[in-house]
């Protein structure tokens, strides 16, 4: 047996690895003994292992590295880079539903790419080919679903919980620098506070935006209270317009998306700028505080409070309102077009108990949004050619909230009581503008848009206000594609999501053919 294709590391049975032993797993496949090894490793890989007569493919419990595939006859093509596999095709078209679905959501849902033809993995699975029979199997090693099996004195289990991933990210680091990207939220400061009481000394915190925002004049005063150096990274709306249009983010959108998720660049500008002006050492470490909130509850929807149980009809419109949201559209509708794609993946009863529900929906979000956008968005680190560590996706964090009910997740209420306890941070944590601030931004968006975000000077150049103001989505639209009635050409670019606009982007340059002979080398 050998290995075809390893990347990222693991854990396993309390032992770092960063290759694939040649003998790791059996060489008679059994997928009980597969399903079993894999459920046990803890860290980001994907990778690729041979047999005789079968070959596996599998990545982590986050899709951290994707893996994509296409079957074609008696022939399994897999490979790390869904372009690749498309090279394959001969002129193939969008999926009109999965087109439809990534510019409501901006990636792709389940084991769907905007090609029919190509498939990729999902977060916790593995697929074997069984070589002689041509045949394809995919199955799931694990399921993050909640086990109702209550821990007993679970603020002291938590920060007991949070000293071994600390650990473990400390043991994988080598002494290297760690680079925390540190928001004014509760997630980035949580993994400072830890290093800090680990005593690990080679950390460095940065932020990015304007200088006088509410959050990263948070961050700046957690990193001073906990006496780690900080970086603040000041961009504008003319640098990001430049960015935005160099070939160097066309070279991004080749690399950090994959024919199944939208191009994340909310801290591409600031890790450019970081290494150019060689303000982070060339083999730091980035760790991000995703997705920390997702497990301990901050996006549970209102809906599932105060009451016993609701209709299998009941959740789906609450996983439509929640993730398929980029653009108004009326809930009848979406309701038809994704009620039986959805039903049918969760296999969701006609009523079901709100504890479980919100199970359901944390496995959606976890399997969907959280894997395939959200933690989607280390490919941005290694664009740059730098590591990245993800430890609130760890093993031991998941299992920990897995067992944790819906009353004590709602509103974060567990780990507030934690943090209060045990991490002690005089300084509270950034939730949004002040009051005056909020209505200002308001009335501006009801009236002109997003004119006061940043974001949307990647899109248009801020000197020519007449343009800024009024270009409409019309300009990001591809004339012979036929778009979802949901897509107004007519709206000005400010006043829609962003998201939405870089979806938009995204398909258009995909469908121009502008991403298929961009040349990478870059590799996690």
């Amino acid at each position: 047996m050998k290995t075809d294709l390893f990347n990222g590391y693991f854990w396993y049975q309390n032992k770092l690895f960063n290759d694939l032993p040649p003998d790791f797993f059996p060489s008679e496949y059994k997928p009980e003994t597969y399903t079993s090894i894999l459920k046990e490793l803890n860290g980001c890989f994907r990778l690729i292992v041979e047999g005789n007569d079968f070959l596996i493919a599998a990545v982590d419990r986050v899709r951290s590295l994707p893996l994509f595939f296409y079957q074609k006859g008696k022939d399994l093509f897999i490979d790390p880079d869904a372009f690749e596999l498309k090279k394959l095709l001969n002129n193939p078209e969008l999926d009109n539903l999965i087109f439809t679905e990534f510019l409501l959501t901006a990636h792709c849902c389940q084991n769907d790419t905007l090609y029919p033809e190509i498939k990729q993995l999902e977060a916790g699975q593995f697929l074997i080919w069984h070589k002689s029979e041509a045949r394809l199997e995919l199955r799931d090693y694990y399921i993050y679903q909640h086990l109702f099996e209550p821990i007993e004195n679970p603020i002291e289990a938590m920060d007991e919980m949070h000293q071994h991933i600390i650990q473990r990210l400390i043991d994988s680091a080598h002494n290297r620098t760690l680079v925390i990207p540190l928001s004014g939220g509760y997630d980035s400061r949580n993994i400072a506070y830890m290093l800090k009481r680990a005593d690990y000394k080679n950390v460095i915190c940065f932020t990015y935006g304007k200088p006088y925002d509410g959050d990263c004049s948070t961050s700046r005063k957690v990193a001073k209270f906990l006496n780690f150096p900080w970086i603040m990274v000041e961009n504008t709306r003319p640098m990001w317009y430049e960015a935005f249009h160099s070939e160097e983010m066309l070279q991004y959108f080749r690399f950090g998306t994959n024919l199944s998720s939208s191009f994340h660049v909310q801290d591409w500008l600031a890790v450019k700028i970081l290494k150019e002006k060689e303000l982070i050492p060339s083999d730091a470490i980035f760790v991000p505080g995703h997705s920390g909130g997702a497990l301990q509850g901050q996006y549970l929807p209102l809906i599932f409070e105060n009451r016993d149980k609701m209709t299998s009809k009941e959740l789906i419109q609450t996983i439509l309102r929640q993730f398929y949201h980029l653009w108004e559209y009326p809930m009848e509708k979406l309701y038809s077009l994704f009620s039986d794609r959805i039903g049918s993946y969760l296999t969701i009863p006609d009523t079901v108990l709100t504890e479980i529900a919100t199970s359901i929906y944390d496995e959606w979000a976890w399997r969907q949004w959280e894997s395939k956008f959200i933690v989607n968005s280390v490919r941005v680190y290694e664009f740059f050619n730098y590591e990245w560590r993800i430890p609130l996706w760890d093993n031991e964090f998941m299992e920990f909230w897995q067992r944790i009910p819906f009353s004590q997740r709602t509103h974060r209420q567990l780990l507030k009581q934690y943090l209060q306890k045990y991490q002690p941070i005089p300084v509270p944590a950034y939730h949004d503008y002040s009051f005056t601030r909020r209505i200002k931004n308001k009335y501006a968006r009801i009236t002109v848009g997003n004119i006061m975000t940043l974001g949307y000077g990647r899109f248009l150049d801020y000197k020519d206000r007449d343009a800024y103001l009024n270009t409409k989505i019309a300009s990001l639209l591809v004339p012979e594609l036929h778009y979802p009635e949901f897509i107004n050409p007519e709206l000005p670019i400010l006043k829609a999501q962003i998201n939405a606009i870089q979806a938009l982007i995204y398909i258009k340059e995909l469908v121009s053919g502008n991403l298929d002979n961009i040349t990478l080398s870059k590799q996690f």
